[in-house]
């Protein structure tokens, strides 16, 4: 039926090339298209590149990530990351193919303090961002197939290009004080350990519908800062400690737009996905420890594409 095993979208964002790799360590058959090849925004460019490309399956993961700058642009966030994945599931059934979508925590309004969300929990984006990637859920599930995934995840970083473990460093290496909310938790998830699992999905042809894939545990942003400032053998810089509010509050007084509202509990219940893949996965310490030796031996071997922020306008 298929050309291709995978069509990757948003090919050359962090998880696009973590997934990109892994495809190619597998042996499995894929394509990568990001903006140039095929904008989200044009319907029939998405019939076109899926229709050429024939796919098994595809793997959807252009989306426009900021979330404070979806605030500014509500129509562009839905209309890429709503009614593009509603062209792209369209394509993906016309062509028979699968369909794996990443989403977000952030259809959450973080009420659920304390009990992970389980994957039927109902959404109540706060944010235009959690709308627009709820929106795209929406598309998904409604061709009630079983070969379409949505693939909730949360607080994802990775080597290359702009992420948390980065800017912490970045800042405390630089001198400058270091002040990260402690009123939002979460599960960091690394793309490596994101790519393994939306594969092996995938690959089991599990039975349709909505999945959680994080790594294990859970953490505050200002826990998070104090591990990766311990990993990275800076464990003597003070972090110092703000609500999510004082955060917003400091933004408005120095006349900056105030952030997004981020749900206080974003935690996500991936035992469905553990079942699947007979194992969850590793704890997020772990994946920081592995994130923190590749950026050091990318840094090291000169790699510039671990080094530099990715380009401005870019799905992924």
């Amino acid at each position: 039926m298929g050309g291709i095993d995978y069509l990757v979208t948003g090919a050359q964002g962090q998880l696009g090339r973590a997934v990109m790799a892994l495809l190619q360590r597998r042996g499995l058959g894929a394509v990568g298209v990001d903006v140039q090849e095929m904008p989200l925004e044009q319907r029939a460019a998405i019939q076109a590149v899926v229709a050429a490309q024939r796919p098994r399956c595809v793997l959807h993961l252009g989306a426009i990530t900021n979330v404070d700058g979806c605030e500014a642009e509500p129509l562009l966030a839905c209309r890429v990351n709503g009614l593009a994945t509603a062209w792209i599931a369209e394509a993906a059934a016309a062509a028979g193919a699968g369909l794996a979508y990443v989403s977000t925590d952030f259809v959450f309004d973080g009420r659920s303090a304390g009990v992970p969300y389980p994957v039927d929990a109902a959404p109540n984006p706060l944010s235009v961002y959690g709308l627009s990637k709820r929106l795209g859920e929406e598309a998904v599930l409604a061709h009630g197939r079983a070969d379409f995934y949505v693939v909730r995840t949360s607080w994802v970083f990775g080597p290359g290009g702009r992420n948390f473990p980065r800017a912490i460093l970045d800042r405390a290496r630089s001198g400058q004080p270091l002040k990260v909310v402690t009123d939002q938790v979460g599960r960091p998830t690394m793309t490596l350990d994101l790519a393994e699992a939306l594969v092996d999905l995938a690959e089991a042809r599990a039975p349709g519908g909505i999945y959680h894939a994080a790594n294990e545990g859970q953490c505050s942003w200002h826990q998070f800062a104090g591990d990766i400032l311990r990993a990275a053998g800076l464990g003597d810089v003070v972090v110092g400690t703000q609500t999510a509010a004082d955060h917003a509050a400091a933004l408005v007084a120095a006349g900056k737009p105030p952030p997004a509202a981020r749900p206080a509990w974003s935690v996500l219940d991936t035992g469905k996905l553990a079942a699947v893949r007979g194992r969850p996965l590793p704890d997020y310490r772990d994946a920081l420890r592995r994130h923190l030796e590749l950026d050091r031996a990318a840094a090291a071997a000169g790699d510039a594409a671990a080094g530099g922020p990715l380009r401005g306008k870019q799905y992924g």
